[in-house]
């Protein structure tokens, strides 16, 4: 009884070995070489209605997605790509959802879903958003403003709004994220660093100053994400 919702990942991650739990239970594709691939998963969900299950089974699936970016540091989508409903004398049905596929490179872990269960189930909303935002800033590889928004939000999220940590990024995310602030030493900054008072994301100048600060904040968002991976892993 219950749903099974089955999910593509954006990529094949290669793993040096994958560990299933009650509830999920991983997709392998191996090459020829014998190498083992995570493409994707199934969940089982408790007896719902459809709309119902569709939901918990989505949220489900992005936390998961949220996990294995973190671990591999690379960004992860989970893709519906059907639900069926079991039903004692065998009868089905089906509901399907877009799929992607892509390639990647990125380092092999031994994969314990257990893991990712506790953290599903840890009810720690800081840790699962942190992890969200992170995927969500992975995802904009190629667009360093949003980006700078997702990892600073993490840092922010981490340590307050006022934390010292927070200081050589605030003036370039205000600018951003709030120009209708004028604040004089915020544009005193701006004019140091690229000679306007304002950042224009269609600026060159502006995407540099915005680039020099991400990698920096990538970093620094990397640690509190790999605090929250060590204390919910086993």
């Amino acid at each position: 009884m219950g749903w099974v919702a089955n999910f593509e990942l954006s990529w094949k991650i290669a793993e040096y070995s994958i560990k299933d739990v009650p509830g999920i239970t991983s997709r392998i594709w191996k090459n020829e070489a014998g190498d083992i691939f995570l493409q994707g998963f199934s969940l089982q969900i408790l007896p719902s209605s459809r709309e119902e299950a569709t939901i918990i089974a989505l949220e489900k699936g992005n936390r998961i997605s949220d996990y294995l970016t973190s671990i591999h540091r690379l960004p992860v989508e989970a893709y519906l790509q059907s639900i069926t409903e079991i039903r004692p004398k065998g009868e089905v049905k089906q509901g399907y959802a877009t799929l992607q596929m892509s390639t990647n490179i990125h380092q092999p872990v031994h994969l314990d879903f257990t893991n990712i269960e506790k953290l599903i189930g840890c009810g720690d909303t800081k840790a699962l958003r942190q992890l969200a935002h992170y995927r969500m800033g992975l995802r904009y590889s190629s667009d360093p403003i949003n980006q700078l928004r997702e990892f600073y939000l993490i840092l922010e999220d981490e340590y307050g709004k006022d934390h010292s940590l927070l200081i050589p990024y605030r003036y370039v995310r205000n600018a951003l994220c709030h120009p209708e602030l004028d604040l004089s030493n915020q544009t005193k900054k701006l004019l140091v660093d690229i000679g306007e008072p304002s950042l224009d994301p269609s600026s060159p100048r502006a995407v540099e100053l915005i680039k020099t600060k991400v990698q920096p904040l990538k970093k620094e968002a990397e640690k509190v994400i790999g605090s929250i991976l060590k204390k919910y892993s086993l």
